[in-house]
């Protein structure tokens, strides 16, 4: 039980240590007037922010700066006045009632000037150069030269030779030889020259016998 009590002190302590170090670094310090002093005598402040006298003695106090300037009012008993520093810089002061028997101290930090962020330049987004496409290359076409056509020639038709020694045998002979067919031309070729000498020398024989006469 005793250990559990001294880390619950030791842990009030701690908190209580640290709530008294923001007080005095700054965000509206609060100064108690005690005994015929201030407490805490330096505090630390912002530019812009607060400090707030209270005064708990049975004499009246009040916080006058050295330098001139603003001062609180008188406080009595249980009164409380408030300061607001603007410009930075180191301000002591004292009780405007008591003098320099009662000091203290208020020590205001300029404000830091954020630097300005500046926007990132953005490089332009370049469209990427499409090759242009090009149409295929039609391949020349050969001239085909025609094809020569072939014209068969008919054979010649060899007529066979008439000889007739006048109009009158010629017509003797083409009404008295018979049709010959393709069949049969090879077979009846020597009959017929027979018989065409044999007309021949009959016509011949009557001419001679007509002459005499």
């Amino acid at each position: 039980m005793r250990l559990r009590a001294a880390r619950l002190a030791a842990l009030a302590c701690l908190l209580l240590f640290i709530a008294l170090a923001s007080t005095a670094a700054g965000a509206n310090a609060s100064v108690d007037i005690a005994n015929f002093a201030f407490d805490p005598a330096t505090v630390t402040i912002n530019a812009g922010e607060t400090v707030t006298w209270t005064n708990h003695d049975q004499a009246a106090h009040s916080a006058a700066f050295v330098n001139g300037g603003p001062k609180t009012p008188i406080l009595t008993t249980g009164k409380s006045a408030s300061l607001t520093f603007t410009v930075a810089g180191t301000f002591n002061y004292v009780c405007g009632i008591h003098g320099a028997a009662m000091m203290g101290t208020v020590i205001v930090r300029a404000i830091a000037t954020p630097v300005p962020t500046v926007a990132p330049t953005v490089a332009p987004t370049v469209a990427p150069t499409v090759a242009p496409t090009l149409a295929p290359t039609p391949e020349p076409i050969t001239a085909t030269s025609p094809s020569p056509t072939v014209t068969a020639s008919a054979a010649p038709t060899t007529a066979a030779p008439t000889t007739a020694a006048s109009g009158a045998i010629a017509t003797a002979i083409v009404v008295a030889g018979p049709p010959q067919s393709a069949a049969s031309d090879g077979a009846s070729s020597a009959f017929v020259l027979g018989a065409a000498g044999v007309a021949v020398l009959a016509v011949i024989a009557v001419a001679l016998i007509r002459r005499r006469r």
